[in-house]
């Protein structure tokens, strides 16, 4: 079967979205908890967060599923087979952690003290708390640390995802982005 040329479009779009999406997230993450704020607005914040944590859960759902279902483009045959196989250890690694830290997100927000939903949406649709975990301070604090050290190794395994297209692109001249665009 011939490889197409560049990665279908709609595996482009959730590409693209969640690459916002997981900026948005890093940001307001960062924001909610170290940002001087007002209660009100930070508990706003933190709605937010949450109902996009949700929302980023279905999407890579989503992608895993076409990842499966969808051609995708073979890699320049110039590309060593040491570098194939820590492109592929890379793209495991964030599909990973884009299940593990929305997952850890929300566990820790079913085990808080508080009691507060996980996600309301227009006063209709709620995202259930997982059982058994309620007002639970050691599941919410393990919870709390896989998310955060999960976010600073997705940062930096985004840091290493784009060096290593720009890299490819001026050391190499292989311009891998234009399989991931239109």
């Amino acid at each position: 079967m011939n490889k197409p040329a560049r990665y279908h479009s709609l595996a482009i779009v959730l590409h693209w979205a969640m690459a916002l999406g997981v900026a948005f997230m890093i940001g307001s993450g960062l924001y909610m908890v170290n940002g001087d704020l007002p209660k009100a607005q930070q508990f706003d914040l933190y709605q937010i967060h949450k109902a996009s944590g949700v929302v980023i859960l279905w999407a890579m759902a989503l992608r895993l599923v076409l990842r499966f279902m969808l051609p995708r483009p073979a890699l320049p045959s110039s590309i060593p087979p040491t570098q194939r196989r820590k492109a592929a250890m890379g793209h495991v690694a964030l599909y990973c952690l884009l299940f593990i830290i929305p997952i850890a997100g929300w566990v820790m927000v079913s085990a808080s003290p508080f009691g507060l939903p996980t996600f309301v949406f227009f006063d209709w649709l709620k995202w259930p708390h997982i059982p058994g975990i309620a007002r639970n301070k050691t599941v919410a604090g393990i919870a709390n640390a896989v998310h955060w050290y999960g976010v600073l190794t997705l940062v930096a395994l985004l840091c290493a995802h784009i060096g290593a297209v720009v890299l490819h692109k001026i050391k190499h001249s292989e311009n891998l982005l234009k399989r991931m665009w239109w």
